[in-house]
């Protein structure tokens, strides 16, 4: 009997560890109610995808060091006409819209030499010739595959002695036509709209040089809408001092197309459809 009782606890003890390995997790009855988390095995065969944020592209045109230090230059020129010569400054784009102002800037004894003048005209020059030089590096990038500042200094150097090959030509003209006395007027309204596109150039090039935009869409929608607003201005400048001084519409016309578009078409033919 006593071996029998001792069988049959341990049968009794085996099947309530069993019962209690089976239905307890650590003590705990009914752990399938447990919180837990289902992990996500990385496979090797599932590449990971990813994702392109920016599709960058190479400009065609090559944009050098020294474009960006002369736009630079320029906007410091532009900055110390501010500085230096605010009242002149101020006077000049109220002369541009007023032409009263204008005379009485012509009536001062420095006109042309002023310094708010001379550094708005190097800022005209700069500009003016950055933007031919661009012209021409997208128009025939085979003349300027590489860094040809030496065409630029050619330029720069052609656009001022046009400059002034203008100014002395139209003192001359004045005089055959005995209006000398109305030539230094003519010239500095010649010259305030000229410093007036220089200016203009700044954020133009500006765009050209440093977003993506295309070449064409920064001349169609900002060059030339800003070239023909600033011509028609000095166009509209040169009647109103014709009428005043009394002036024909021919000898108007024959300034207008000897003075103000030929030096352009020279510039075009010389440096852009060579």
């Amino acid at each position: 009997m006593s071996n029998f009782y001792q069988i049959d606890s341990l049968n009794d003890n085996s099947e309530g560890l069993d019962s209690l390995a089976k239905d307890t997790f650590y003590g705990i009855k009914e752990d399938q109610f447990l919180p837990h988390r289902n992990e996500n095995k990385l496979t090797t065969e599932q590449p990971i995808k990813k994702k392109v944020l920016f599709n960058g592209t190479t400009s065609k045109t090559i944009i050098y060091s020294w474009q960006s230090l002369l736009l630079l230059l320029a906007i410091l020129f532009l900055g110390l006409t501010k500085a230096f010569a605010n009242n002149r400054f101020k006077q000049s784009l109220r002369a541009l819209l007023n032409y009263g102002v204008a005379q009485e800037i012509n009536r001062e004894e420095k006109v042309f030499f002023h310094r708010g003048n001379i550094l708005s005209t190097i800022v005209y020059f700069i500009t003016f010739s950055l933007f031919i030089y661009h012209i021409k590096q997208v128009v025939n990038t085979t003349v300027l595959d590489e860094d040809n500042f030496l065409f630029f200094i050619l330029i720069f150097s052609s656009v001022i002695f046009i400059y002034i090959i203008k100014f002395l030509f139209s003192k001359i003209l004045f005089f055959v036509f005995n209006e000398f006395n109305i030539a230094n007027e003519y010239i500095f309204n010649i010259s305030l709209y000229n410093n007036l596109l220089g200016v203009l150039l700044i954020p133009v090039l500006c765009v050209a040089y440093f977003t993506s935009y295309t070449f064409n869409d920064v001349l169609y929608y900002l060059f030339f809408p800003i070239l023909s607003i600033v011509f028609l201005m000095r166009l509209v400048r040169l009647f109103v001092i014709g009428n005043s001084k009394g002036i024909s519409y021919f000898y108007i016309f024959l300034y207008i197309c000897s003075l103000e578009i030929l030096p352009l078409v020279v510039l075009y033919r010389i440096f852009i459809h060579k």
